[in-house]
């Protein structure tokens, strides 16, 4: 996340209305923002479990 005191003016205003436009529209979109949490979330699950398959050791 950006700092927004070592800004300037104008360039806090762009990264403070980028980040209301951003909450705004997570909040609208809810069930989007949720499938793909999901999805990500998934994936790294399979991936994790995946690496500790190919990890065990030799008998």
């Amino acid at each position: 996340m950006i700092d927004v005191t070592k800004l300037s003016e104008e360039e806090r205003s762009v990264v403070l209305a980028r980040r209301a436009y951003y909450r705004e529209w997570k909040r609208k979109n809810a069930d989007k923002v949720k499938d793909t949490t999901t999805r990500f979330f998934k994936k790294h699950a399979e991936k994790l479990t995946a690496e500790k398959e190919n990890k065990k050791p030799s008998e």
